[in-house]
């Protein structure tokens, strides 16, 4: 065989020649494999960021049309039901705070303290739930969503990059096998004199001497997250191992190897040379219904206005100032005649008006596109005519399952940041983090010393989900009417407020009322009796357990509790079952 057809043979296997793209390569060729990189990413981004741009105007405006492309004298309404939809599916995705769940034999204090500080920095210091509303957005927009994180000045640091700055690996499928991902970074002059401070003199020759220049230049991570390097135009900035790796002491590091510093969100990825991006988005699909759902719209507007009466006069009728008076009274269309005159002299032309099958197609389109985002009128919060409880439930069920996919992989990026939280604090472990309880008032120090080795967080799975609160609240009459739930959880699944006080308040009204008698019991510090409080969980003797045990099975074999849907029969036999493991 030749070596030129070898040659070709090879070049069909081989995805993409790259140049040594390596820390200890010299400057001046890392910058050539680093322009090589980002030429290699750059054909997909564009690709992703044209679609980008169409797919934002359908988000903003729900058409790709500008106002000049629509006739002056005809109707421009769009009703874009794919902002509707979106802006009600980023709420519900974010609605709950997602539940860290700590793996790993560790003490039930260590966990606690664990579990609540990743609490308190998702809610209440880092204000993550806006910060995920902005990461989901894009992801509807630009097909993929991105975090990133770092360790600065007052500590740990997430932010929301927006997917037009950034490039990455095409060939990847997870950041496991990605070999380097780009994004843009801007910033001043006398901020880059002090990030860089050896290359003053290179910054002032592209910044002049303003302080306040900005400057745009590139932060280049490569080697699968093991390096960093900052490019601006054919020189190195500066360039380093991955600062958010402890090197000296490797059981100092939650990952298994150093990560890059960026949490992806992507939905609909085939793998197929798209890197994370997905392959197509939620918007796009819509996209060609909403056009014809604005289309629609506007022919209705346009034949509603058509039905204006249209008044032909002819001058030998009346004159032309007294016919224009008339319809200026009236509203309505006028066509006047200098010349000859149609029969009557003054006459009407009837136009036609939107038939019913107009509506019905557009009623149609519109449920196409809230079954493609997943998102419906009882879900929006429109009440539909003669809805009953129970279809309510089911529609608003049916929605929370189509989004169930999105949840999971929503889920999956706050559990990246759960952990990448953690090791960023234990690297840094001589600085730490401070978190404020805002309910208590409590301060809790979290540091390197207080996160155990080999710890790893998950996020219980669909805890960002929203529970329905008319379901929530009917599942806790109906345990309370089987006398299978105390007061106290009762006020707390109904919302109620000062709950303890509630129930203390239910409990005086029985007593004095007679309906209950306060039994007494000694008191294991005083010695003395102390009545019973309702609500309050005891340690019933043999008799008051088979009573207990009696009442229950009485409950379970009641024909109320056979006429029961399956859903609530389940959750009252679950309850069972934990009453009957307290015993």
């Amino acid at each position: 065989m030749s070596e030129e057809i070898l040659t070709e043979e090879l070049n069909k296997d081989v995805l993409s020649y790259r140049e040594k793209l390596q820390l200890n390569t010299p400057d001046d060729e890392l910058v050539r494999a680093v322009d090589k990189a980002m030429k290699e990413s750059i054909d997909l981004k564009d690709k992703i960021d044209k679609i980008g741009i169409k797919n934002k105007r359908y988000w903003i405006s729900g058409t790709e049309k500008e106002a000049q492309d629509f006739h002056p004298a005809k109707a421009k309404i769009t009703a874009n039901r794919i902002f509707a939809d979106v802006e009600t599916a980023i709420p519900i995705l974010t609605s709950e705070p997602p539940e860290p769940t700590i793996l790993g034999k560790f003490d039930n204090d260590t966990k606690d303290r664990i579990q609540k500080a990743l609490q308190l920095a998702y809610e209440v210091k880092y204000q993550m739930q806006q910060k995920l509303q902005k990461m989901i957005r894009n992801w509807y927009i630009y097909r993929v969503g991105i975090l990133k994180y770092r360790w600065g000045k007052k500590g740990f640091v997430t932010e929301v990059v927006l997917p037009k700055k950034v490039g990455m690996d095409k060939y990847a499928t997870s950041k496991e096998n990605c070999e380097f991902i780009w994004d843009e970074l801007e910033d001043t002059l006398e901020n880059l004199e002090k990030k860089f401070p050896k290359q003053k003199d290179f910054l002032k020759q592209v910044a002049g001497d303003n302080p306040k220049a900005k400057i745009k230049y590139i932060e280049f991570w490569g080697g699968n997250g093991e390096w960093v390097c900052w490019k601006l135009r054919d020189r190195i900035l500066d360039k380093m191992k991955n600062p958010n790796w402890d090197y000296d002491n490797i059981d100092n590091n939650i990952f298994d190897t150093p990560q890059f510093p960026y949490i992806f969100l992507n939905v609909f990825n085939l793998g197929d040379e798209s890197g994370f991006y997905d392959d197509t988005s939620l918007i796009e699909q819509a996209a060609p219904i909403q056009e014809g759902v604005s289309q629609l719209e506007r022919q209705i507007l346009d034949l509603n206005e058509g039905q204006k009466r249209v008044w032909v006069v002819s001058s030998q009728a009346m004159s032309e100032t007294k016919a224009q008076a008339l319809v200026n009274e009236t509203g309505d269309l006028l066509v006047y005649l200098d010349r000859g005159a149609p029969a009557g002299s003054v006459g009407q032309v009837q136009s036609g008006k939107p038939d019913a099958s107009l509506f019905n197609h557009l009623s149609h389109l519109l449920a196409e596109i809230d079954n493609i985002i997943g998102m419906h009128s009882t879900t929006r919060g429109e009440r539909a005519q003669q809805e009953t409880l129970g279809g309510r439930q089911l529609l608003m069920s049916s929605d929370y399952g189509r989004l169930d996919l999105i949840v999971r992989n929503v889920e999956q990026v706050v559990e990246e940041w759960y952990n990448a939280y953690l090791h960023m604090v234990k690297v840094y472990s001589d600085i730490g983090d401070t978190l404020y309880d805002t309910k208590t008032n409590e301060e809790i120090r979290l540091t390197g010393e207080m996160i155990p080795k080999g710890i790893t967080i998950m996020v219980k799975k669909g805890s960002t989900l929203p529970t329905d609160e008319v379901t929530k609240r009917a599942n806790a009459i109906q345990l309370a009417q089987f006398g299978m739930i105390d007061p106290t959880t009762l006020f707390e699944e109904m919302s109620y407020t000062n709950t303890d006080k509630r129930t203390q308040d239910l409990y005086n009204w029985l007593v004095m009322t007679g309906k209950i008698q306060p039994p007494q019991q000694p008191s294991p510090a005083t010695g003395q009796a102390q009545p019973t409080i309702a609500g309050q969980a005891q340690q019933p003797d043999q008799d008051s357990r088979a009573r207990q045990v009696a009442r229950i099975n009485q409950i379970l074999q009641s024909e109320q509790f056979k006429q029961l849907s399956p859903e609530e029969q389940l959750q009252i036999t679950g309850r069972a079952k934990e009453i009957l493991n307290q015993m």
